[in-house]
């Protein structure tokens, strides 16, 4: 009966809103019946209540073992995504791996060619070679590589030191083998003379499995292998896209580690700002650590790693779980100021509905993640979500019934702390007089900023994942400097066999036959090799063509004019024997397969930027239509940078059209509990209002839609939200414009400063990507406060006023 009197009264107090009086806002009874129990089970059994909350924490903790850390670019890519999967054929097909880049530099007056330089790479080589999986096969540097000089006695070709030069005849030999091939400059050789790379082979990663674990222990082997070999005057530095996986990770890691004990602490000072007690602190930070236990327990249980979209969830859920625990406090806290008789049961029966409303619609945001193909941006929203509805279910159990075993004197806030504040900010309340010049000006801002909307661009690259003078990005810029580059784009050429392709014809003359047995098919490549080195931002490039000419200058005794191919199928059906024996089969392989059908060449870029790879692969797709058309030659493109031009847009898109999703789950979600379309509208109007203010001014400022920044819409949409549920919640019960600024506007304030710094904390992260999105998030979040407090305060009509 009791239940059925303040259900009645509920219903009875729910008020229209503006001009729509037929459509009395009613609460859906199951939903409303389920929420109040909640409080209502924390109040009956207190202790029970928190002990079984306690118990499934504990039970969530062995989670924590098993979590693991992939925070390698492939796993943010759609396993089933054309690009990806093409990537993984030419790879295989061609036994291509991404390679780790160790750069030996020196100091010394001859640069690398001087007898302890070339003795430290010579030792280095040797460690690298011997480690589990690699061998000499998938390391290439001076050491390894062959020139056409052979031992005594044999036809086997002897590597560049073999032996390492002990006086200046022999280093004079070294340096003229090394001009004579050429096509190690910019490679293994810096264009200066003073760096030399040794090039360590590590399996490329398509999604999660044994590679990626495999490449994760050799990144660390080489590492340790590095490290003994960093001594003046010569520098050791590692670079390439398998290190930065791997720092990223670690960077990851080291944010967490001092972001979210300093996010905590200023939690603590706002909410200690906003109750002026030590219990009320505790109680926050107790939600926090609770949902942060339970969510990534159960990852754990569950196998999903944490992966670079879910290792900033400790920010959001320390944040998000504040939320309620803010306007619960304040909310308490008022009506002990007003000597209620019961203000636990009091308070709950005013936020049940706001704070399950702002948990739902704050949990379609994150779910509204689950549109995309990506797993670890799907996770990131399911156990976004899962951490929200956890903070939901303790906000209204655990949290009255910790109030209920606590007692009113250790909450009850010192007399005259904050009552000003409250009714100070009913100043931001529009008046009759107001309302038309406030929504006015509103609407310019918008307009004015929503001008900068189509100025918007993607850009985004790997490297933006190290700040600009982070020991790795400077690592990285150097080697670019003086080699062609670490940023690789593999242009793979396709030819289909045919019954008339040469060496079919050839029977017992040579074991070689298909497409690209045909001299004016490797004349294309070489016409094509050319074209793409006069392109912007192509550092150098290493074709089929430039190396068979290689080959065929060296065997034929560096003969003036020999850079150049056969003139008959029979010479260059020897010629690619003698590739095979020369350089090894391996080596052959990367360039042309055993078919003839397919070739690859690689492409060295000085920088792999979103916008200019685009620019350049449209270049290429023509120039490949141009030379290798009329042979009938398909383009395909792999390696990180093909893969990576497929992801961003990929990961943008979802991003943005979840944005649609989230609008759409949160006006469905209010609309349904209150009965009102208008109100769902009303509810979403600031956040979407904010979204579209950032977006603005994104594009005025030319700060570019990026894997990390797309981000902020569905997080802003899912918090921002929560600031015109309670503030509309608080005008339906009065209908008071002024009285519902006064009652929810100190708790928003609050909450809002509280997120947007722990947001802002972000923009001390280590990986910038991650620190604009912070920023973004903290932008956003403000302007939705400053919305619902003042534009959407002038948008309602109280009773009276009609």
């Amino acid at each position: 009966m009791a239940f059925a009197r303040d259900l009645k009264r509920v219903v009875s107090r729910t008020v229209a809103l503006g001009d729509d009086v037929e459509h009395q806002a009613r609460s859906v009874p199951l939903i409303d019946r389920v929420l109040k129990r909640l409080p209502a089970v924390g109040l009956r059994a207190p202790r029970a209540t928190v002990a079984l909350a306690l118990l499934v924490v504990a039970a969530a903790l062995p989670g924590l073992l098993r979590l693991e850390l992939r925070t390698n670019g492939h796993a943010l890519v759609p396993p089933a995504d054309p690009a990806v999967l093409l990537d993984a054929e030419v790879r295989q097909r061609y036994d291509l791996r991404d390679p780790i880049a160790v750069v030996v530099e020196t100091d010394h007056p001859d640069g690398i060619f001087n007898r302890d330089t070339l003795r430290r790479v010579r030792q280095l080589s040797d460690r690298l070679v011997a480690l589990e999986g690699l061998g000499d096969t998938y390391v290439s540097s001076l050491a390894t590589e062959k020139r056409d000089r052979v031992y005594t006695g044999s036809l086997r070709f002897r590597p560049f030191l073999e032996p390492v030069p002990e006086n200046d005849q022999e280093m004079e030999i070294l340096v003229g083998d090394l001009e004579a091939t050429q096509i190690l400059d910019g490679t293994l050789v810096a264009l200066d003379g003073r760096a030399t790379t040794l090039l360590v082979g590590v399996p490329a990663v398509h999604g999660e499995g044994p590679e990626a674990d495999e490449r994760r222990r050799l990144f660390e082997a080489v590492r340790r292998e590095v490290e003994a070999f960093d001594a003046a005057p010569d520098r050791v530095l590692v670079v390439g896209a398998p290190v930065a996986e791997g720092l990223l990770g670690l960077h990851i890691l080291e944010d967490l580690a001092f972001l979210l004990p300093l996010a905590m602490a200023v939690i603590a000072l706002v909410v200690w700002l906003g109750c002026r007690r030590l219990w009320g602190v505790g109680l926050a930070l107790g939600e926090v650590g609770a949902s942060l236990l339970f969510t990534f327990g159960v990852m754990g249980w569950l196998g999903v790693p944490v992966y670079l979209t879910t290792a900033i969830l400790p920010v959001i859920l320390t944040t998000l779980g504040l939320a309620d625990e803010i306007h619960i406090l304040w909310r308490y806290q008022k009506h002990l100021a007003a000597g209620a008789d019961r203000p636990v049961e009091q308070t709950f029966a005013e936020l049940v509905r706001p704070v399950a409303l702002t948990s739902m619609t704050t949990t379609l945001a994150f779910l509204s993640f689950l549109v995309s193909e990506i797993p670890p941006v799907r996770f990131f929203g399911i156990f976004a979500a899962v951490g929200i509805l956890f903070c939901m279910s303790w906000s209204l159990a655990v949290v009255p019934a910790i109030l209920s075993l606590l007692g009113p004197e250790r909450l009850r806030r010192p007399r005259g702390s904050a009552e000003g504040w409250g009714r100070s900010l009913t100043g931001l309340a529009p008046r009759a007089t107001t309302r038309g010049p406030v929504l006015a000006l509103l609407a310019t801002v918008t307009l004015v900023l929503a001008a900068g909307i189509p100025r918007l661009f993607v850009q985004d690259s790997w490297i933006d994942g190290f700040a600009d003078g982070s020991p790795f990005r400077v690592a990285t810029e150097r080697v670019d400097e003086r080699f062609f580059g670490t940023h690789v784009l593999l242009a793979h050429l396709e030819f289909d066999p045919r019954e008339d392709d040469p060496g079919r014809k050839l029977p017992g003359l040579t074991s070689w036959s298909g497409p690209l047995f045909r001299l004016e098919t490797l004349e294309a490549f070489g016409e094509f090799e050319d074209f793409l080195r006069r392109q912007p931002g192509v550092g150098g490039v290493l074709g089929p063509y430039s190396q068979l000419v290689t080959v065929s200058y060296l065997w034929m005794g560096r003969q003036e004019g020999g850079r150049k191919l056969p003139d008959s199928p029979y010479q260059l059906g020897r010629l690619l024997d003698r590739f095979d024996m020369a350089r090894g089969k391996h080596k052959r392989r990367e360039v042309l397969d055993d078919s003839l059908t397919g070739g690859v060449v690689t492409i060295f870029l000085e920088d792999a930027n979103f916008r200019d790879t685009a620019a350049l692969i449209e270049r290429l797709e023509a120039g490949a239509e141009r030379f290798f058309g009329p042979h009938g030659g398909r383009l395909e493109l792999a390696g990180d940078v093909a893969v990576s031009q497929a992801m961003i847009p990929a990961i943008v898109r979802t991003q943005v059209s979840s944005l649609l999703l989230a609008l759409l789950g949160a006006w469905v979600v209010v609309s349904l509990l209150y009965r009102s379309a208008r109100w769902g509208a009303l509810a979403i109007l600031p956040s979407a209002v904010a979204v579209a203010w950032v977006f603005g001014l994104m594009g005025w400022l030319a700060i570019p839609l990026g894997v990390a920044t797309s981000m902020f819409c569905a997080v802003t949409l899912g918090i921002g939200v929560d600031y015109a549920i309670h503030f509309l919640e608080s005008f339906r019960r009065s209908r008071q414009i002024g009285e519902a600024v006064a009652e929810t506007g100190p708790a928003i304030i609050s909450d809002s400063l509280a997120i947007c710094l722990g947001f802002g904390l972000l923009g001390l992260s280590q990986v910038p990507a991650n620190a604009r999105l912070g920023l973004l998030v903290a932008v956003a979040l403000l302007s939705a406060a400053v919305l619902t407090l003042v534009g959407l305060a002038a948008l309602l009509r109280p009773k009276e006023s009609l």
